[in-house]
């Protein structure tokens, strides 16, 4: 009895990624994403299928399977990743932006927004998943919040009595510009992402000037 209830508890966890111990299977899981980032720019998330991502990276079906059970599992290891990677930008421009004003630290930052997008096309179609899970999101955002306060608060003079509201208001803008990034009609318009930075511009010039 007690097999059959551990059993049935087996079959009904959820699947997981599988994380790789040697550094062959890692080679393996970057080339494998890479296939997925090209895929989904390449047809959209909702179309991409898991055979054109195996067939994309020249590998089996199985093993992406393997490594990546299901294609939202896929999608979000593949997030993650890009995640970390723009919190390395932010972090950077935190380093450096020593001395510039708010104003000028968020255009720095809209412009290695713009860089990082070129970058990996793909961001934007994996930040508007709808399958994104809630929990990581929302620790996601309050990552992001604290990376550009440390940046406001190196400013030149120093957001400090509004960072936590100034810093929820660029993130909003930075979402509205990647959102902006996936949709056909506005990605060659270069207006609304311009309107997005002088709106910014002039919020953070009226937060400094309270500072």
């Amino acid at each position: 009895m007690t097999n059959m209830r551990e059993s049935s508890q087996k079959s009904s966890e959820e699947p997981q990624t599988r994380i790789p111990k040697r550094r062959r299977g890692h080679d393996r899981v970057a080339v494998l994403l890479e296939a997925a980032a090209k895929i989904f720019v390449q047809k959209g998330y909702d179309a991409a299928t898991m055979t054109e991502i195996a067939a994309e990276a020249r590998s089996s079906i199985g093993s992406l399977y393997q490594f990546f059970p299901t294609k939202p599992l896929l999608a979000e290891a593949l997030h993650i990743d890009r995640l970390e990677r723009l919190k390395a930008v932010l972090q950077d421009i935190a380093e450096k932006s020593g001395g510039l004003s708010a104003a000028d630290s968020g255009e720095a930052i809209f412009d290695r927004l713009g860089a990082f997008i070129e970058q990996f096309p793909e961001f934007p179609v994996l930040a508007a998943r709808r399958d994104v899970p809630k929990d990581r999101k929302l620790r996601s955002r309050a990552e992001l919040k604290e990376l550009i306060s440390a940046i406001l608060r190196r400013a030149e003079p120093p957001i400090t009595d509004d960072v936590v509201l100034m810093s929820a208001i660029v993130l909003e803008l930075l979402r509205i510009a990647v959102v902006a990034a996936n949709e056909p009609e506005a990605a060659g318009d270069r207006r609304l992402v311009r309107e997005l930075r002088l709106m910014l511009r002039k919020r953070l010039e009226e937060a400094a000037a309270k500072a």
